[in-house]
């Protein structure tokens, strides 16, 4: 394989992005991103707070930040999310930037006091990079909060009972890091590595995990909404908030 093959290789998963940003824009559920709130939770009082939002797509969650009184840095490798996030969610406390997570970042040592990447790191082809350099980012009393779809679930399928309800996941060949085509929003790329995977790229980059979740979704008024209910059984998503090791 020579350069340019790499190359390519490496922008597939942009262009793809530009290609399913519309779509994916339009078709965002709240219903099914219950994560976030636990992400909001963990993130606590941001007033003043300089926060980088890593792979920020259209700008949604930065500029909830931002109204919240923090500092942001929206960054997305995909040029068109970011068109649309300066189109669709300005605000004077954000400054959205087109950058690849998979490669350096021009920002300065020391310069964020929260980084977030919500539902990013298994859509980016290696994540090696993104992990060192937010431990150069972050400031020493800084946090790291990330989303990923869950790595030991995600890419079973579902075996159905008689009546086509969700009841378990038959989990094969987890321990392989691997990609597959998913085509939610059209054709996009997801990345699955074990959690170990994760946690390997954490401590040799410095960072001490202090928590994590696996969230279910908030079932207000006591409705039963036959969707959702298999989110109970089997977690979609995890949240790890991770610090700098002390000492």
């Amino acid at each position: 394989m020579n350069n340019q093959d790499i190359q390519n290789q490496a922008d597939e998963p942009l262009q793809l992005w530009n290609n399913a940003a519309n779509d994916y824009i339009q078709n965002q559920m709240s219903e099914y991103n219950f994560h976030t709130s636990v992400i909001d939770q963990l993130i606590g009082d941001v007033k003043n707070k300089e926060i980088l939002d890593a792979g920020c797509g259209d700008g949604q969650y930065a500029k909830k930040l931002a109204e919240m009184g923090a500092i942001v840095i929206g960054i997305d490798g995909s040029t068109e999310m970011i068109h649309r996030a300066c189109r669709n969610h300005p605000h004077p406390y954000i400054t959205y930037k087109v950058m690849d997570l998979t490669k350096p970042l021009t920002l300065i040592n020391g310069s964020s006091d929260i980084i977030i990447a919500q539902m990013v790191l298994m859509d980016l082809p290696e994540i090696e990079t993104c992990i060192s350099e937010f431990s150069r980012i972050l400031r020493p009393d800084g946090w790291l909060i990330f989303s990923i779809t869950h790595p030991c679930f995600f890419s079973s399928d579902w075996v159905m009972d008689e009546t086509g309800a969700r009841t378990y996941k038959k989990v094969t060949d987890y321990l392989s890091v691997k990609s597959e085509s998913l085509f939610f929003w059209g054709k996009t790329i997801h990345y699955h590595r074990p959690l170990s995977y994760y946690f390997q790229y954490l401590e040799k980059n410095g960072f001490s995990v202090h928590s994590l979740h696996e969230p279910i979704p908030d079932m207000k008024g006591g409705e039963q909404d036959p969707d959702i209910m298999h989110h109970f059984r089997i977690p979609s998503f995890m949240v790890i908030k991770a610090g700098m090791l002390r000492g």
